[in-house]
């Protein structure tokens, strides 16, 4: 859910369409709530630019040196900044213990493939640690990598798009429900993609409430421990039978994160 020009020029297009052509078209797209400014201090915001090409995704603070995100944030020549402390979508606001800092050390999972979107994570070495207080924290990955449930409640943020379809002015973040793996296929059966045991699922809230384009690499957080990180979902947010699929934290993976952290 990496957002471009290119997908926001479509889905604003789609959009109008919509307007005159859908049945309950303003209804569906994230319809979460703007967040207490740094009440999720391990946020960080990616800049991801490339030439005149600007995106962005999210991450979390994992370690003083090191965010986590999703590998398919990164394509080969992007070079990103990691902004931390930060609650303005604006890479240039004026808040009071933002941090920016670059990247020293791109690592992708070795198995990660992007036309499946398998294995979809990475880990970004800072040039320097971050400076931890109160407006800036780690959020360590889970000891437990037991599967989450379907029926569960948990909940993700990030600067993606709203339901007024565009990109959020501040950290949003919304409560979804966990999903099963058959019933997420069948919810994502026309985008291409399979849900494996490596993926949790979320479904959209009684409310719309879902993620959307540009939170990808932004975190699933059940009962307050961080258990994936977000990779893809349907093309159109919040529909009332859309999924978003999580790469979940299996041992596989937490053993391969604590392995490259380490060093």
């Amino acid at each position: 859910m990496q957002i471009t020009v290119m997908n926001l020029l479509y889905l604003l297009l789609l959009a109008a369409a919509c307007l005159l052509t859908c049945e309950g078209a303003d209804v569906g797209i994230y319809h979460g709530h703007e967040a207490k400014p740094n009440s999720r201090p391990y946020m960080a915001y990616l800049s991801i630019s490339n030439g005149a090409r600007v995106t962005f995704c999210g991450g979390m603070l994992i370690k003083p040196n090191w965010v986590l995100t999703a590998a398919h944030c990164k394509e080969s020549n992007d070079k990103l900044l990691v902004v931390l402390g930060a609650h303005s979508h604006d890479l240039y606001a004026h808040e009071n213990g933002r941090q920016i800092i670059s990247v020293a050390q791109y690592i992708r999972h070795p198995k990660y493939k992007s036309a499946t979107l398998y294995n979809d994570l990475l880990l970004l070495k800072l040039s320097h640690a971050a400076r931890t207080g109160p407006k800036v924290k780690t959020l360590p990955v889970s000891k437990t990598y037991k599967d989450v449930k379907a029926g569960r409640v948990c909940e993700t943020a990030g600067w993606g798009l709203t339901e007024k379809r565009e990109s959020a002015k501040y950290l949003m973040e919304v409560k979804v429900p966990t999903i099963n793996r058959e019933e997420c296929n069948k919810r994502l059966e026309k985008e291409n993609l399979t849900v494996n045991g490596n993926m949790i699922c979320t479904g959209v809230g009684p409310g719309g409430e879902d993620s959307c384009y540009g939170d990808s690499g932004g975190p699933l957080i059940c009962d307050g421990v961080l258990r994936g990180v977000l990779s893809f979902g349907n093309k159109r947010c919040g529909m009332s039978n859309g999924a978003a699929v999580y790469t979940r934290l299996s041992k596989e993976y937490l053993d391969w994160i604590h392995k490259v952290t380490a060093k």
